[in-house]
């Protein structure tokens, strides 16, 4: 089994990578190649420019694009983790979703209409909250998320299978944290009883 993650945290000393680190002590024992992509780290450019339009145009797409798309439409499972800023997830990440889901390979529309082209199995997004989430206000931007994630992007491009989970309180206490970091190792731990294999 193939796990691909993306993960947007600015420096590494952050909760999210060690959510990220914890999830992939997990995964490495039930998964036979996991890749992650710091998106900081690498030094990654989310816009969208040059031949990047080429999808729009019938021409080739930046190289480091194709790479991305290569070990995308090799994985079973695509994970995104990050930190919720202005309820969503952060630039870079969003940018990384627009330059390599480009037309052509991540979705299509034709004569025929719109049709989802990617053959990833399952999709994770892993975000972490300072807030609660019990507040009815919080409870609606959740929704809000995850009916775009959900279905504005992942469904629309094919993938029937997207969990979304929403980390409360990160700040609240290191035995809330503790418990994240082992709730995300098992998840990893459990990927491959909840998936099959197309590598």
């Amino acid at each position: 089994m193939i796990v691909t993650n993306v993960l947007a945290s600015h420096y590494a000393q952050s909760y999210v990578h060690q959510l990220m680190a914890s999830f992939n002590q997990g995964a490495s024992q039930s998964s036979d190649d996991v890749v992650t992509y710091d998106l900081y780290a690498m030094g990654f450019n989310p816009v969208m420019h040059g031949d990047d339009f080429n999808q729009f145009l019938g021409g080739s797409l930046p190289k480091d694009v194709l790479e991305f798309q290569e070990r995308v439409q090799r994985s079973n499972v695509l994970t995104f983790f990050y930190p919720i800023w202005w309820n969503d997830m952060p630039a870079i990440m969003k940018g990384w979703i627009d330059r390599v889901f480009a037309k052509g390979f991540a979705y299509d529309v034709d004569e025929n209409g719109e049709r989802g082209l990617l053959t990833v199995e399952r999709v994770l997004l892993v975000c972490t909250l300072g807030n609660s989430g019990l507040e009815p206000r919080h409870q609606q931007l959740e929704q809000a998320m995850r009916t775009k994630e959900e279905l504005g992007v992942f469904g629309y491009c094919g993938v029937s299978k997207v969990d979304h989970y929403f980390l409360h309180d990160v700040y609240s206490s290191p035995e809330k944290r503790a418990t994240y970091l082992n709730d995300v190792r098992d998840m990893g731990k459990s990927l491959k009883a909840n998936i099959g294999s197309h590598s």
